[in-house]
């Protein structure tokens, strides 16, 4: 069930906030008043130094509820229990919250600024593992082979990817964050952006003829596969545009069926319409503070919400966040503090993709530092189910909104999206990508009394969620045909057919003995890897060869669409199987034996401290240029 909306704080809450303020009051009124002016607690005891600064403050009125002790004995005895009744509670709280937060998501803006960017020359590149001088020149080899057949194959694509270099800051900042720093001077060598005309299945077809497989998912859009949203489209655009152009303001006749078939996915009745899932989680979140009146929003291990500063506390954050706090996932420590603040938490917002790596930041190929990969994901539905249904119910006691960010789970898990999946029912839930057939779209579903955007106590308070393209009458027309497409998908037979393929993946990596294994979790996988290694990264550029494309995090999250059948996933199991080959071929997964893990650990420590030396030398010289 829905929580209900608690505007007050618990009884006990209240009384120990009262008992602290009291307590304080009388500390700072002594230190203003000094010695000189004020008895000493040591000469008329606790009690009576209390009465002194009443007197003092003109509050006699309140001298009949001071009681007297007949020694100061007593008096220091009250004023020690005193004490430990109001400040152990909150030392108490102070150690759960502590053991309960996500340390890593606090630390990296910390760290961020102490390490400092530099590059590897090309040898070094070649040899950032220690490898013997033979091995060395054997990865030349494969380097340069493997940028030989980039460009010989997309020309037209690279020819693109050069007239939008300096000039997109998105391609730029998917370029540094493809590999870890060092490497990044040899991974521009392989930039080649995918360019792509058209579609056909779950092909794109680029400017130089390719057929690319595509196993992007397009950021998660893709769930029904791009003829399914082809159809859609053009159906709803050539419908709306030829008759209406963009009308915005008026409802479109098709917003009513659209609203009751998002309310019956969601189980929530009523729903607000944006443009992006970083706006659902933008309306939530704030709807959630402004209806229960508290502050506090909790999050869980390096989850992803979006790109709003308000709910992304880690990386990536230039400012301070206090009103949100981040959570160790699945951890009774977290539950705990949940019911300790529960005065002040508004709402626990939870992404369900983080089944699939709990407490680890989105996979990305520019994390792969040097140790292997791995997701976590082994029994990832019952674990996080019971986990879920553990933070329902603590949310439900306390009176914690529940919001569940389906940007990237609803309708991939299955129809009902992570709430159906895992059977636990949110306050609130975020929808955005998919849900409008490819177009761009967020929405928020939720009761009434939670999207309340107006105080009915108090008419000036208002909470202001608006939006242009809100409702847009394109975007609600598709968003109706996809939401009737998605009835006919059988998602259990789609995800049985992906579980028989990732355990006949991994047989056969096994036994080729390619340091490699898949994960998945429903239609979302990733590439695992069993050893430590320096180039591992270089896995996304050998697939890009074979006509595969990947994300913009390379291995680490994939998206098969619903569309995929077995010969889709034969080919794809070619592909891999070719990209290992290159990758043992070249000497890329060279090892030096059973030291080799503790040989990469030495190195990656080396360039960790050259980081920091190269940070500390900038500011350095730069604190020098200021003061000549």
């Amino acid at each position: 069930m829905p929580c209900p909306i608690h505007p007050l704080p618990s009884l006990r809450n209240g009384i120990s906030s009262v008992a602290t303020y009291a307590f304080y009051l009388v500390a700072v009124r002594s230190y203003f008043l000094g010695l000189d002016s004020s008895p000493s607690p040591s000469s008329l005891g606790f009690l009576g130094f209390v009465s002194s600064a009443l007197k003092s403050a003109g509050k006699e009125n309140l001298l009949p509820y001071v009681p007297t002790l007949s020694t100061s004995r007593d008096e220091v005895s009250m004023f020690g229990t005193l004490c430990f009744v109001v400040l152990l509670p909150r030392l108490f709280a102070s150690c759960v919250a502590l053991s309960s937060t996500h340390l890593p998501s606090v630390a990296v803006p910390y760290v961020s600024t102490v390490l400092g960017s530099f590059e590897h020359g090309h040898d070094a590149c070649l040899s950032a593992d220690g490898c013997p001088a033979d091995v060395r020149e054997r990865r030349r080899e494969a380097f340069q082979r493997l940028l030989d057949k980039l460009e010989k194959l997309f020309p037209k694509s690279s020819k693109i990817y050069d007239d939008i270099d300096g000039k997109f800051s998105d391609i730029r900042f998917f370029d540094v964050k493809k590999v870890f720093f060092p490497f990044r001077s040899m991974a521009k060598q392989l930039s080649v952006c995918v360019v792509a005309e058209s579609t056909t299945g779950p092909y794109l077809i680029d400017p130089d003829g390719h057929k690319i497989l595509d196993v992007s998912g397009s950021y998660g859009v893709n769930v029904i596969g791009y003829e399914g949203f082809k159809s859609i489209g053009n159906d709803a655009h050539a419908k709306v545009l030829r008759s209406m152009g963009p009308v915005l303001g008026p409802i479109h006749p098709e917003l009513p069926k659209a609203l009751e078939q998002l309310a019956e996915v969601s189980g929530l009745p009523e729903i607000s319409l944006h443009m992006s899932g970083t706006e659902a989680v933008m309306c939530a979140t704030r709807l959630a503070r402004f209806n229960t009146k508290k502050k506090v929003i909790a999050t869980f291990g390096s989850a992803y919400h979006g790109w709003y500063d308000a709910v992304q506390p880690g990386v990536g954050n230039e400012r301070s966040v206090p009103d949100i706090i981040v959570l160790k996932d699945m951890s009774p420590m977290s539950l705990l503090t949940l019911r300790l603040r529960s005065h002040e938490i508004a709402a626990v917002l939870v992404n369900p993709l983080q089944a699939f790596t709990p407490n680890q930041p989105p996979p990305s190929d520019g994390t792969l530092i040097g140790k292997a990969r791995d997701s976590g994901v082994d029994n990832a539905k019952e674990a996080f189910k019971v986990w879920a249904q553990k933070l329902r119910k603590v949310c439900t006691e306390c009176g914690i909104v529940l919001i569940f960010d389906e940007v990237y789970t609803g309708f991939r898990l299955a129809p009902g999206g992570a709430q159906e999946y895992f059977g636990v029912q949110a306050d609130m839930v975020c929808y955005g990508k998919s849900v409008a057939g490819g177009m761009p779209v967020g929405a928020v579903c939720s009761t009434p009394k939670l999207m309340r955007r107006f105080d009915p106590d108090h008419p000036l308070r208002l909470c202001y969620v608006v939006g242009t393209f809100s409702a847009h009458p394109s975007i609600v027309t598709c968003m109706s045909r996809f939401l009737t497409a998605v009835k006919s998908i059988d998602y259990q037979a789609k995800h049985d057919m992906f579980d028989v393929w990732v355990s006949k993946m991994n047989g056969e990596l096994s036994r080729l003995g390619h340091p490699v294994r898949l994960a998945h979790f429903a239609s979302v996988w990733l590439f695992q890897y069993t050893e430590p290694g320096r180039y591992h990264w270089l896995m996304q550029y050998y697939l890009r060869s074979r006509m595969v494309n990947l994300a913009w995090v390379g291995t680490g999250r994939l998206s098969f669409s619903l569309d995929f059948d077995k010969s889709h996933l034969a080919e794809l199991r070619s592909a891999i199987l070719g990209a290992c080959e290159d990758m043992r071929d070249g000497g890329w997964w060279w090892t030096s034996g059973e030291g080799h893990a503790k040989a990469i650990k030495g190195q990656v420590n080396k360039e960790i401290m050259w980081s920091v030396a190269v940070s500390v030398g900038r500011k350095v010289r730069n604190a020098l240029l200021m003061r000549g």
